[in-house]
């Protein structure tokens, strides 16, 4: 049947759409040409991209960036931070909205639409005025609580390693303590740092918040998750009374917050720094110590009208602000890669 060959070959002759190269009956993406050609040519398509598409574009942007406000300067001094290993990255939930989850106010209003006796409107007063933790008291007091631990477990989860996306991805490469602290019920970064063989020997919530210190100090890598993980009701920091129990006078979680605080060297990542209890304790904090050491934070400029009111609500706390106006996630990734790059980590 040789004498087919060249009907076959016409046949199977290529086109493209949409970037998917068809051939007869089979369709290839660029990648799986170059997983075609061997690990060798795929490797060399790879490091090309990243040295001359991808870190110029990030360089770039990173570039422009810091020519807003204080900018440069903020960004040196964090440079020095991360560079002497002492900084410790403070994560929200604007990191982990590329990969899929909510933002805190996103969750609510998702679950709000559950419990239609607490309107949209009382909801969104309620997030004006930084009332989160009452917001989710009220909803969660218009329907069962299996419904509202549904909703909860639907929306925070452990994602599969190829599903993770996003700046937060630059952390283990970057930030070097042994502590990464977040706000976040999901399992995004155990994740990143599992994937990029830096995994947490330890991670801590609820009840063991008070361990850190001394894991700590024995070399173990910790994530404190300050308000819990999203498979365990036990310790959790969601509802007014959680709050109010966890951030009391006494309690172990006010304690190691403060000493986290008064150590200094916090990076603010996806984080709002709306008023909140850990924003009260913080100021609080502040002005018992003059010589606080400096925090920082990577957040969206406001309106010119309001620049000078935020920059004076952050210095109260003495966080400093690394300014961005585009893209949370592409700026952010930009910042970080620019630190990276500082560093020779790339």
């Amino acid at each position: 049947m040789e004498f087919l060959r060249p009907e076959f070959e016409e046949m199977v002759t290529p086109t493209v759409q949409d970037g998917v190269v068809s051939i007869g009956p089979k369709s290839y993406t660029g990648a799986d040409i170059l997983n075609l050609a061997g690990p060798a040519v795929y490797d060399q398509a790879f490091q090309e991209w990243l040295r001359e598409e991808w870190l110029p574009s990030r360089r770039e942007r990173r570039d422009e960036l810091l020519k807003l406000h204080a900018n440069e300067t903020h960004y040196a001094d964090l440079g020095k931070i991360v560079a002497s290993g002492g900084a410790i990255p403070f994560v929200g939930s604007g990191m982990s909205v590329p990969t899929g989850m909510p933002t805190w106010a996103g969750f609510l209003r998702a679950v709000r639409l559950k419990a239609p006796s607490f309107t949209a409107e009382a909801l969104e007063e309620c997030l004006r005025q930084g009332q989160y933790e009452e917001a989710a008291s009220r909803i969660c007091g218009c329907m069962p609580h299996q419904l509202f631990k549904a909703c909860f477990d639907e929306h925070f989860y452990a994602p599969d390693p190829t599903d993770v996306d996003g700046a937060v991805r630059m952390l283990p490469l970057l930030f070097q303590s042994n502590i990464v602290v977040t706000t976040n019920f999901d399992a995004i970064l155990e994740t990143v740092y599992t994937s990029g063989g830096t995994s947490f020997h330890k991670v801590l919530f609820a009840s063991l918040v008070d361990n850190f210190r001394r894991e700590f100090l024995n070399g173990e890598r910790c994530l404190l998750k300050i308000h819990g993980h999203h498979d365990s009701k036990a310790g959790r920091v969601l509802l007014r009374d959680e709050y109010e129990r966890f951030y009391a006078a006494d309690s172990s979680g006010r304690k190691e917050l403060t000493l986290l605080f008064e150590r200094g060297g916090l990076v603010f990542l996806g984080c709002s720094l709306e008023q909140d209890r850990t924003m009260a304790l913080l100021k609080e904090l502040a002005d018992a110590d003059a010589n606080m050491p400096r925090h920082y934070a990577f957040l969206k400029v406001p309106d010119p009208a309001a620049l000078t009111a935020r920059e004076h609500f952050l210095a109260e706390r003495n966080i400093f602000p690394i300014w961005y106006d585009g893209d949370h996630n592409a700026d952010i990734e930009a910042l970080l890669v620019g630190l990276m790059d500082d560093l020779r980590r790339l």
